[in-house]
């Protein structure tokens, strides 16, 4: 397989200097780190790449004999994938270049087991509309987490000195304590599983290494989503103690109440009041919708709770497959005042309509009852 081009790896221009060619290196490093990306098999091979080719650029020497004999100059750089083999990058580089724990975290695997300082995920509620429902889009979240010392760098350490190895546990973070002829692992009592141990604290965070802020960011959110639902932001959560990988941050989304609408499901359902003469002659009335208004049919006779459907006027699925509909449940609305004119025509109708009452069959809903009411009295 043709190995990559050592600039275009790191991303960096031929003639980058030094300074350039470190802080590229540790971007892309911190970036494609096996453990930052276990669902990534190709994450391994992208890292140690990384390092061959930091290994060769970073020696001037090396340098001058890639740029003029590509590959074949530096062949044997690295290794075989190991960073620290074959001539390559000096351990105590690394460590300067990446401080202390950090140079634990991403590389003490070649030297031991360490402790893990992960930081802590954060869990936080966005209240979002039924118009953010619909459309999607982004909404800001305001939270307080813990973030990386920027006075140390993470560390924990006072700038200029770096964290030194725990002497009671080799940097291991455990110890092997016997009990009888039993022998057991536990936490190191001295640096608390750390691994490390601060002499001279950082002032700014107390030797933490991290320190309260309130952050506000921006979170996506997908159309279709409902109450309950669960966004996860990768490494948005507490920073890790002195350079270990950020926690997650998990936000927890509840939908408001509309003033008009109710959800079920993908579906929207909306009561509409209507006047009786509207529901007797029926006619054409307006009815909101997410997007606006929707002029709607309401046929003759109509009773109350009656419902009218609105094709493609709902929400989007969270799976993006279809669309719901909107409903529409006619209320028919009883007047509470009546004028003279009014209550005298209403008169007339209830009196024509007692007239009428032999001669024309009752209306459905009418008819049930009366039917209801016989059986039960007969």
């Amino acid at each position: 397989m043709q190995k990559p081009d050592y600039y275009e790896l790191l991303g960096v221009e031929r003639d980058a200097d030094a300074d350039t060619l470190k802080k590229a290196y540790r971007k892309a490093a911190l970036r494609h780190h096996p453990d930052r990306n276990p669902d990534d098999p190709a994450a391994e091979e992208t890292f140690k790449q990384l390092n061959e080719a930091y290994a060769v650029l970073s020696d001037p020497n090396k340098r001058a004999a890639y740029d003029r004999f590509g590959h074949a100059g530096v062949e044997g750089v690295g290794g075989g994938g190991n960073p620290f083999g074959g001539g390559g990058i000096n351990p105590d580089d690394l460590r300067d270049m990446f401080g202390g724990d950090l140079f634990e975290q991403l590389f003490g695997a070649f030297f031991r087991k360490s402790p893990t300082a992960h930081g802590r995920d954060i869990e936080t509620t966005l209240e979002v509309t039924l118009e953010q429902v619909a459309h999607g889009g982004e909404a800001q979240i305001t939270f307080n987490r813990q973030r990386e010392c920027d006075t140390c760098d993470g560390s924990g350490a006072r700038p200029g000195t770096q964290p030194t190895r725990c002497p009671t546990c080799a940097g291991l973070g455990q110890v092997r304590v016997a009990r009888g002829f039993l022998s057991m692992v536990q936490r190191c009592p001295s640096c608390r599983g750390d691994g490390m141990q601060i002499d001279d604290p950082c002032t700014a965070c107390g030797g933490q290494g991290t320190r309260a802020d309130e952050v506000t960011l921006t979170a996506p959110i997908p159309t279709g989503i409902a109450t309950g639902h669960r966004l996860r932001l990768d490494g948005e959560g507490h920073a890790g103690r002195r350079g270990g990988m950020a926690g997650d941050l998990y936000v927890h989304i509840e939908v408001a109440d509309h003033p008009f609408f109710e959800r079920d499901g993908d579906d929207l359902v909306c009561e509409v009041p209507i006047s009786f003469p509207e529901a007797a002659l029926g006619g054409h009335i307006e009815v909101p919708t997410l997007g606006g208004k929707a002029r709607v049919k309401v046929p003759a006779g109509t009773q109350s709770g009656k419902t009218l459907r609105l094709r493609g006027k709902g929400l989007p699925s969270v799976r993006g497959h279809a669309t719901g509909d909107q409903l529409v449940r006619l209320q028919i609305e009883t007047p509470s005042r009546l004028t003279a004119r009014q209550r005298e025509l209403l008169t007339e109708f209830e009196q024509i309509s007692a007239a009428e009452a032999g001669k024309e069959p009752p209306e459905p809903r009418r008819k049930s009852f009366l039917d209801k009411l016989k059986d039960l009295f007969d």
